[in-house]
């Protein structure tokens, strides 16, 4: 018995050593990344910041997106630091039932705009239960990583919070992300009108790369946005869909101005490190 307990000690030891080399080696590899998720038809983008924070913007349309981050978050690591949801559709919102339910979501941020559908009004219930600390989206707002600003928030351009918009897409958050030496626009599902505004106030400036608008839809990504972000690469968050997106209008549109196009649909996750 003594010698079946000895065996079994060292075992454990082997284990909790294994454990901690792995544990360091992961650490000490650990890079920041963009990860833009295929999470079907829908938007979804995770960025992974050096010791263990995290970022997510919207969370696809279904309860498939815990999965999907675990396949790039460590088993460890069950806390979100910060969440935004760009608008209340269900293809960017409903997965985040799911992650209240499998993550602690330290932060959440969104335009609070009102919206009537079943899936928005038992996200506002979950987002309550989860007690998040929330923060409304504003124009000219940043988020902070270390002290340096790395997200900024472009729209809404106006109040929003428990406003009434014709067109939820007016509520739309817009924002840029600037990580080492890479800017990412990020769209949204914004389309031409809200593009215009941001244009004509100057918060468009020159990037490497766009999260298409709206999945492709022939709504968004104009030729005046597209000339003054030059992106370089875009990106399209699409799945199979009866929409038409992407349209073949804003694919011959991007491919005029030379700009580099990875689609979900084709290539799964898109991820910059």
């Amino acid at each position: 018995m003594l010698y079946l307990n000895k065996k079994i000690i060292l075992g454990v030891l082997i284990f909790l050593t294994v454990l901690i080399f792995w544990f360091v080696l992961e650490k000490e590899n650990q890079k920041a990344a963009v990860i833009f998720l295929d999470v079907g038809q829908g938007d979804s983008q995770l960025i992974l910041l050096l010791g263990d924070v995290q970022i997510l913007i919207d969370a696809g349309p279904s309860a498939n997106i815990s999965a999907k981050l675990s396949q790039h978050l460590p088993f460890y690591d069950k806390d979100i630091e910060l969440a935004i949801l760009t608008h209340p559709h269900a293809d960017h919102l409903r997965g985040f039932i799911s992650i209240f339910k499998d993550y602690n979501v330290k932060s959440f941020m969104f335009s609070g705009a009102n919206y009537e559908s079943r899936v928005y009004a038992d996200f506002m219930l979950a987002l309550k239960s989860e007690g998040s600390k929330v923060y409304l989206a504003r124009s000219g707002n940043a988020v902070s990583y270390q002290e340096i600003p790395i997200l900024k928030i472009l729209a809404p351009l106006r109040e929003t919070w428990a406003k009434n918009f014709k067109e939820i897409h007016e509520s739309d958050i817009v924002s840029q992300l600037n990580l080492a030496d890479k800017k990412f626009l990020l769209m949204g599902d914004a389309e031409e009108e809200l593009e215009s505004a941001l244009v004509t106030s100057n918060a468009i400036t020159d990037v490497d790369v766009l999260k298409v608008g709206h999945h492709g839809s022939k709504t968004s990504t104009s030729e005046n946005l597209l000339k003054i972000a030059k992106p370089e690469e875009a990106i399209i968050q699409v799945g199979r869909n009866s929409y038409g997106h992407p349209t073949p209008l804003v694919l011959d549109r991007l491919t005029q101005f030379g700009v580099k196009v990875f689609r979900n649909d084709q290539v799964g996750d898109v991820i910059y490190k």
